[in-house]
């Protein structure tokens, strides 16, 4: 772990970290809401925010089966190492794009909470309201623009591999079918005349005979042997 950093203990077997530029957010928050209250209320949703965006990862690896090492939270991002030994080569792209898809998934809840939880009967339930939209909707949107920048420590290196990937995929020349195998010629039909059939008939014939007198022979040989001898 870097000097510069924190250890937040282990969550599910992982080491987390936390670096100083974290604590960027308390100044961050006071900027956007001007109110010390709003602000301390907002701090959660931050740290949310960024746990739920590392999760989306962990859970992209452990669905590849690919041990996870560590997660690092920073400033405006989060780094969750693994074994970069035991990925694929489309696991990258995949994990890059988990963390995204898990804020994605937070907006979507955090609309549907604002809609349909009645904030306004519950004491506070307005300020609460506002920071969770701002935080969890508004920040959570311009964080994923970040997190998708081609550029620096951010996932947009990896996630959009998967342009060039899908052309490789499309332009890639569909395997043909094998051919069925033809069937074997037939066997040419053998045309005998009178003749060579007549010379067959008297060979077969001959050989019969043959095969009859020697089984005869042999016969009245064993039924002139001496049993006593």
């Amino acid at each position: 772990m870097r000097q510069d950093s924190w250890s937040l203990g282990t969550w599910g077997r992982i080491p987390v970290s936390m670096h100083w530029t974290v604590l960027l957010a308390f100044a961050w928050m006071y900027l956007m809401f001007m109110d010390v209250v709003l602000m301390l209320v907002s701090i959660p949703f931050v740290f949310l925010l960024f746990a739920v965006h590392e999760l989306g990862h962990v859970v992209m690896l452990r669905r590849r089966k690919i041990a996870v090492t560590g997660v690092s939270l920073w400033g405006i991002h989060g780094e969750t190492s693994y074994n970069e030994y035991a990925a694929k080569p489309g696991d990258a792209v995949a994990v890059a794009w988990g963390g995204v898809a898990a804020q994605l998934v937070l907006m979507l809840l955090t609309l549907a909470a604002v809609q349909f939880v009645p904030f306004a009967s519950i004491p506070f339930g307005s300020a609460i309201a506002q920071v969770m939209y701002v935080v969890l909707v508004k920040l959570n949107a311009f964080i994923m623009i970040i997190a998708l920048l081609p550029i620096g420590p951010f996932d947009g290196h990896a996630a959009w591999q998967v342009i060039p990937r899908m052309r490789a995929r499309f332009k890639r020349p569909r395997k043909a079918k094998p051919a069925a195998a033809a069937p074997p010629p037939p066997e040419p039909e053998v045309t005998l005349s009178a003749e060579e059939q007549r010379a067959l008939d008297r060979s077969s014939e001959q050989a019969a005979s043959d095969l009859i007198a020697k089984l005869t022979r042999r016969s009245g040989a064993n039924a002139g042997d001496d049993p006593k001898k």
